[in-house]
């Protein structure tokens, strides 16, 4: 694998396997990222997998990464903004591709909290296409935002370990609320659609047995 240049798609993903094919502590963040920030984004890699919801912001799984990690193309609309929340003890790369993210990033409540129960907030910065932005629950909570009102933003996160469920926070009590997380699509196929077709099928096979 070459440690220098720009890379395709393709490319990125053969390296990601090679970069996750261990455990957890075996990865090398600084070189991950260094190594998605090579990828030379092209709208058409992204065109079966981008599914936009204008009312919300979708996940759309793209890869498995051999169980080692998810690749998740995430498609924001205008203004719209994740929930507060951590990452179930696994990494979190997310690389813009188009637009611009707002991450604000808040300290875990059982470290400090503001004197009304709040959540403290620790940073806030803009990452703009072409940057690779690294979290861990190590690094506390964070949101991340659409915060233009004319723009869409497209990003791609890896995750690894891969996570069913993760932990919101209501930036003003602090409270916790355990989610199940869920995808949007997979492989460029929205999952409503599919449960429409197994549905359909099953109902096909029950009528003609």
């Amino acid at each position: 694998m070459s440690c220098v240049g720009p890379i395709t798609f393709e490319e990125l993903i053969d390296g990601l396997l090679v970069f996750f094919s261990k455990d957890k502590e075996s990865v090398a963040i600084e070189e991950v990222q260094a190594f998605f920030n090579r990828y030379v984004f092209n709208p058409a890699d992204i065109m079966k997998y981008a599914k936009w919801d204008k009312f919300k912001y979708t996940r759309n799984l793209m890869h498995e990464g051999n169980s080692k990690f998810n690749l998740i193309l995430m498609c924001w609309p205008e203004g719209i903004a994740s929930p507060i929340h951590d990452h179930a003890d696994s990494h979190c790369f997310m690389r813009i591709l188009d637009g611009e993210a707002k991450e604000t990033r808040y300290f875990w409540p059982q470290d400090t909290y503001n004197g009304d129960g709040s959540l403290v907030e620790m940073s806030t910065r803009s990452v703009g296409p072409g940057v690779t932005a690294y979290m861990s629950d190590e690094l506390g909570l964070h949101r991340v935002e659409n915060n233009s009102h004319t723009n869409k933003l497209c990003s791609l996160h890896l995750y690894s370990p891969p996570f069913a469920d993760c932990n919101i926070f209501d930036e003003r009590t602090s409270k916790k609320t355990n989610v199940n997380m869920c995808f949007y699509s997979k492989y460029g196929e929205k999952e409503e659609v599919k449960k429409k077709a197994h549905t359909k099928r099953s109902t096909s096979v029950a009528t003609s047995s």
